[in-house]
């Protein structure tokens, strides 16, 4: 993330208490329902010497239109459009990483998200981009395709890729529906499994054009140590009608074609929790997430060059 000086406690303060500002929240494309971020709070603590920040945000989704629950005594309660279902224990923990010596050093923070059986990952970590992006306007690294290609060492155990498609469905002749259907779309998907592959040929492979008639986006991934990779290169062929063209921004209008790539890095863990732990909630007290997070940010920082 970027240098960033100075406490939280303005951001927050700001957020939590201030009624006049807009909630952060999320919608899934084509989902009506919202994820809300409702507070955000901190703690200041230390792993050895080193000082950690760990952060707890409440969360609700809303707009629920088709949920109920039903109590032990049989009574059922009906969601509307306002109804808050919400979450109260999310936490990430913030590692201050220096880099360079002094007087040129700089710093940044790694991030540790703290998920468990109860949750998908998928939301826990789209809660944390929220709280990271909306609350504290601070900015990930972006990283390059060739930021990635640099991490890899003489060859890789597992390389796949695969090319996905989208195109008009107009194979089926026998639709029973015709004048009802107002559109038909096929997905075609291909994939590769590559073992113990070159970077010489990696490279190769990541320089193949993509045909935007057949597919339209190729994804790559790959492990290398305990971090997981992927480079994803979209293609877009612009509509050719001068009603689908204003769609887009005129700048844009004179292109045939756009390429879009992009690359991420994960890095995933994992710690057991005891059913007597898990009963206890031990997972909502901040000494237990520290203990278990420990020694995760320690094996991330020994395979960080890897």
């Amino acid at each position: 993330m970027d240098e960033t000086g100075g406490s939280p406690d303005g951001y927050l303060d700001n957020y939590n208490n201030n009624n006049s500002i807009e909630r952060v929240s999320f919608t899934k494309n084509n989902k009506t329902q919202r994820k809300v971020i409702d507070k955000v709070s901190y703690f200041e603590y230390a792993i050895g010497d080193i000082p950690i920040l760990l952060f707890k945000t409440i969360t609700f989704n809303t707009n629920i239109h088709d949920g109920f629950t039903t109590n032990p005594d049989g009574n059922t309660q009906v969601f509307s459009n306002r109804t808050k279902f919400g979450s109260e224990h999310n936490y990430m923990l913030f590692y201050p990483n220096l880099i360079g010596l002094e007087p040129n050093q700089k710093g940044n923070w790694l991030i540790f998200v703290c998920g468990n059986s109860n949750k998908n990952d998928t939301e826990v970590i789209e809660t944390a981009k929220l709280v990271i992006e909306g609350v504290l306007h601070l900015n990930f690294i972006h990283v390059t395709p060739q930021d990635i290609l640099e991490k890899i060492k003489t060859s890789i155990p597992l390389f796949k890729i695969t090319y996905i498609g989208i195109e008009k469905d107009i194979s089926d002749v026998e639709e029973k529906f015709p004048t009802l259907l107002i559109e038909s779309k096929l997905k075609r998907e291909k994939t590769k499994t590559y073992k113990d592959i070159s970077l010489d040929n990696v490279q190769e492979l990541l320089k193949e054009d993509i045909n935007p008639n057949e597919y339209q986006t190729r994804e790559v991934s790959f492990e290398q140590g305990k971090n997981g990779f992927k480079l994803i290169r979209k293609f877009i062929r612009f509509k050719e009608s001068e009603t689908e063209y204003d769609e887009f921004n005129s700048t844009l209008k004179e292109a045939q074609q756009l390429f879009q790539e992009t690359a991420e890095q994960t890095f995933t863990d994992n710690f057991v929790i005891l059913e007597t732990e898990e009963k206890d909630n031990c997972l909502h007290s901040h000494n237990f997430i520290i203990d278990k997070i420990t020694p995760i940010i320690f094996n991330y920082i020994a395979s960080y060059n890897v």
